[in-house]
């Protein structure tokens, strides 16, 4: 923004440039930036620190300066004048101004129409003294939703979005109105905020903000905050990284579905965290549990799309291509517990995402040929889905917590089971009773369960089960033909 005019420099553009050079004074005083602009006792409290003043002055010029590449001091001189001749414009309002007591009394007085510059300039004054009484940010908030909600317009509205926007983003504000917070808890309020139906206990200003929703400032905070949180190299749900893997799945799917997160930003961070897989330490252990060449090709594709830097992709392309080229291929390609549809599921997916690939066109043909070729020497398995064997009946359960689920199907490593009542994350381990009744199979058996995703209320989870015995009835029953 390049304020020319004393009423460019009220503009939205305008108070979006302050807030980011200023936002450690900001966040210092613990104000907004509609409290900077338009309370004389901070103009003079910022004045008598005559250095912070400059400084901030010294800043907008220079990140004009850069763009328009004109000389600093002259900026400088242009946005000294600028700022005085605001500063007694708001000075003069301020004293012809009556105070005022509540945000009802501003409505009612009319001091929130911005039918003019001199109308802005009023609705500034009268958002920061209502601002000014309310010294908790959540109560701050709360009184933004209020003129929201009774239907402010126009640039008061904006600067009211802009208000909020920035509370959002404070970390002066960020206890007031979050709470206790972790990254995981930070991102499922930025989920729910944008609009996820998932349930998640929050403070009355973000439950009315989530109604008052869509104000686009406001928006944009959400989507800042979000990309702040998936940020870094720390794994955000699970240190097992198989675990962490199918999380960030599950995440990634949650996110896009929410048209007010579709932002470059945030998948590009969700790209950087994808982009950990391809190291060794993470790698190894994620293609370690995968039951067989099949699965690893398959996961590692997934990754490759998943991961944008060219040189992870170029790793991955190696260890795909030896497992296209591993000697034990015939013989390892599909699991002993795969049916005929397993195989031709697996094929057409794995087909699908090499031909999707962004790869080099001749090194891509030259992999689909080498996976045809390869599937020549491989034995189809015969027969019906054996994984038949593992839908759950009428009295098939799973009790977590003293709570009985309908167990949908299971396998000698996972389960799907629910509806879920609530109060189950993905990632968590939970302790289970599972109990099969069948012509077939009675058995009860503990096990301990992590949680891998959850779709409409359905739990799908991985477990173990360490007693020898009933392990040992769970692999001949998944064996039967």
């Amino acid at each position: 923004m390049f304020c020319q005019t004393e009423a460019e420099a009220f503009a939205d553009s305008a108070r979006d440039l302050i807030f980011q050079v200023a936002r450690p004074y900001l966040e210092r005083q613990a104000i907004t930036t509609v409290e900077l602009i338009y309370d004389p006792a901070r103009h003079r409290l910022l004045l008598d620190d005559g250095a912070r003043f400059q400084e901030i002055l010294q800043r907008i010029a220079l990140l004009q300066g850069q763009r328009n590449r004109r000389p600093v001091n002259e900026r400088m001189h242009e946005l000294t004048a600028l700022a005085e001749a605001g500063m007694q414009r708001i000075a003069d309002w301020a004293e012809a101004l009556p105070s005022v007591a509540n945000a009802d009394q501003a409505l009612r007085d009319g001091l929130l129409a911005d039918d003019s510059m001199d109308g802005q300039v009023r609705a500034g004054i009268t958002l920061s003294r209502l601002l000014r009484l309310n010294e908790d940010w959540s109560a701050r908030a709360l009184l933004c939703l209020d003129l929201i909600e009774a239907g402010v317009q126009g640039a008061s509205r904006a600067m009211i979005d802009q208000t909020l926007a920035e509370m959002l983003r404070m970390k002066a504000a960020a206890a007031s109105l979050f709470g206790d917070i972790n990254r995981r808890r930070m991102i499922e309020i930025c989920l729910y905020l944008a609009g996820e139906d998932r349930a998640v206990e929050v403070g009355p200003a973000l439950t009315r903000l989530r109604q008052s929703l869509p104000l686009p400032h406001c928006q944009a905070a959400i989507r800042e905050r979000l990309t702040e949180m998936l940020n870094g190299t720390l794994p955000l749900f699970h240190a097992e990284p198989h675990h962490e893997w199918q999380a960030l799945q599950d995440l990634k799917q949650r996110i896009a579905a929410l048209s007010p997160l579709a932002e470059e930003a945030i998948f590009s961070q969700l790209h950087r965290r994808f982009g950990r897989f391809v190291a060794p330490e993470q790698l190894n252990p994620v293609l370690a549990v995968q039951p067989d060449i099949a699965h690893k090709l398959l996961f590692l594709m997934r990754l490759y799309h998943d991961v944008i830097d060219g040189n992870a992709r170029f790793e991955l392309l190696g260890v795909f291509n030896h497992y296209l080229e591993h000697r034990d291929f015939k013989s390892q390609f599909l699991g002993p517990q795969a049916a005929r549809e397993d195989f031709a599921d697996l094929v057409r997916e794995i087909s699908e995402l090499v031909a999707k690939a962004d790869i080099v066109e001749q090194r891509k043909t030259r992999l689909l040929a080498l996976f045809r070729d390869q599937l020549i020497k491989v034995v189809k398995p015969a027969g019906r889905r054996l994984g038949q064997r593992g839908l759950g009946g009428p009295n098939d359960v799973v009790e977590v917590s003293g709570v009985r689920m309908h167990l949908h199907n299971w396998s000698m490593s996972g389960l799907l089971f629910g509806p879920c009542p609530g109060g189950v994350e993905v990632g968590d381990h939970l302790p289970i009773k599972v109990v099969i009744r069948n012509p077939v199979l009675a058995l009860d058996f503990d096990a301990e369960a992590v949680v891998l995703r959850i779709t409409d209320d359905l739990v799908a989870a991985r477990y173990k089960l360490n007693d020898a015995e009933t392990l040992e009835r769970v692999r001949a029953y998944f064996a039967a033909a």
